[in-house]
């Protein structure tokens, strides 16, 4: 699946004189939550787009909105009034041309005391691709205000589950574009990104668990570790790519590494128990794996080569599936308290144990933001399994999907 060219270009204001009026850097060092105002954008031609999900200013309202480090104020025009109540120093609007089956978008970011501009970006692309056209946009626009990289053009996998048969599918981090990349109508779960053209997972293809991969493009897929034993829990290492994953092919399920391409199979834990879930710390020296070693399922840290075992947490009876931030500050995993499984994080040294989500059923699953800004995780009420997102500290929290399906999220790179 090719993507979409996009030809752009950068208007920078020229007036000197607006400096001494609004500092970005300034203005973005005052709040947690910077308040940012998007307008409708306006039609150049008559040719308007009505289309929910497709408007440009819509789309983008609901990326700032979506990434927890926005306060979005959305109207249909300019209000300078509504703008100053709600603290709004900056604010975007545009402007785009259709022309059969094509599109151009001129952004705008302004004063929104003024009305000056301070920054334009233009687009062009296939009236299709207008959702990536305002993800890119979006993108700027972190980038400009906190000096990141934007998550909007990330993807989430997912186990989409229906009855017996279990799929591995594919939505972009808002929930929108769905496709289904197995079809093999057995068990397929534990999704992870090899990396962006590739997938790995668990498939019950062959009747027991064997690790595929497969193409994102295509659908297309092999087995890429065979073994008369268990294989699960498959990640990559963001460094090298590097598989960390569970195996029971000495009898024990233990934590293996091995190349991408499969060689090189090397054993990291030999223990009684069960050790698996293996998640990679961002800078490829560490991972974090669960292990009931010590009579319950508890999180444990490792050296890449297995040295240095250690047990991490001790406050709840069940932890598992931990997951590294991007950072490198903390480890969320899911816990049972009170007879139901929260979202936690904790830092690897094993201070500063939190409590994330508090809501109602099981949250399970955790996976972050490629930016380490968000947590998505899997909240299962009754048979109803569907995904959230909350910022670590849990607040923002969002619901993505309402399909009630949805299991095992891992959120792609940037």
């Amino acid at each position: 699946m090719s993507k979409p060219l996009f030809i752009f270009s950068f208007l920078i204001l020229s007036c000197a004189a607006h400096a001494e009026k609004i500092d970005l850097e300034v203005y973005a060092s005052k709040f947690d939550s910077i308040p940012i105002g998007v307008i409708d954008f306006r039609s150049t031609n008559g040719q308007k787009i009505n289309e929910e999900g497709k408007q440009p200013w819509k789309i983008i309202a609901s990326d700032l909105d979506f990434c927890g480090r926005f306060t979005v104020t959305s109207l249909g025009d300019y209000d300078s009034a509504t703008f100053a109540t709600a603290s709004v120093g900056i604010y975007i609007d545009g402007e785009y041309t259709v022309e059969g089956s094509q599109i151009s978008v001129n952004c705008y970011l302004r004063d929104a005391a003024s009305k000056e501009l301070i920054i334009g970006k233009k687009y062009k692309g296939d009236l299709k691709s207008i959702r990536t056209i305002s993800h890119r946009y979006s993108n700027e626009i972190v980038e400009i205000l906190f000096g990141d990289r934007g998550i909007f053009l990330s993807r989430i996998l997912y186990v989409s589950a229906s009855g017996n048969r279990k799929d591995i599918a594919l939505m972009d981090f808002d929930g929108h574009n769905r496709v289904t990349i197995t079809k093999n109508n057995v068990i397929n779960i534990f999704p992870a990104f090899a990396d962006a053209n590739n997938i790995l997972w668990i498939s019950y293809l062959r009747g027991k668990p064997d690790m595929y991969k497969g193409s994102i493009a295509d659908g297309s897929s092999k087995i890429h570790i065979y073994s008369k034993a268990i294989t699960t829990s498959p990640d990559v290492s963001p460094i090298d790519g590097t598989i960390a994953y569970g195996s029971s092919i000495k009898g024990n399920l233990d934590i293996y590494t091995c190349n991408p391409d499969g060689t090189n199979v090397r054993q990291l834990t030999v223990h009684y128990g069960v050790d698996t879930s293996p998640s990679w710390s961002p800078n490829g020296y560490q991972i974090a794996f669960t292990s009931d070693r010590s009579g319950n399922p508890q999180i444990y840290i490792m050296d890449a080569d297995g040295a240095n075992q250690r047990r991490l947490t001790f406050e709840n009876k069940y932890t598992d599936s931990p997951a590294w931030s991007p950072r490198g500050d903390k480890i969320a995993f899911h816990a049972m308290e009170n007879g139901k499984f929260d979202i936690w994080t904790i830092a690897p040294d094993g201070t500063g144990l939190t409590k994330v989500t508090d809501l109602g059923g099981n949250n399970e699953y955790p996976a972050w933001s490629p930016d380490g800004n968000l947590i998505a995780f899997v909240n299962t009420v009754g048979n109803n399994s569907d995904l959230y997102v909350i910022k670590p500290d849990g607040t923002r929290l969002r619901r993505v999907t309402s399909t009630g399906n949805v299991k095992m999220p891992d959120w792609s790179d940037f």
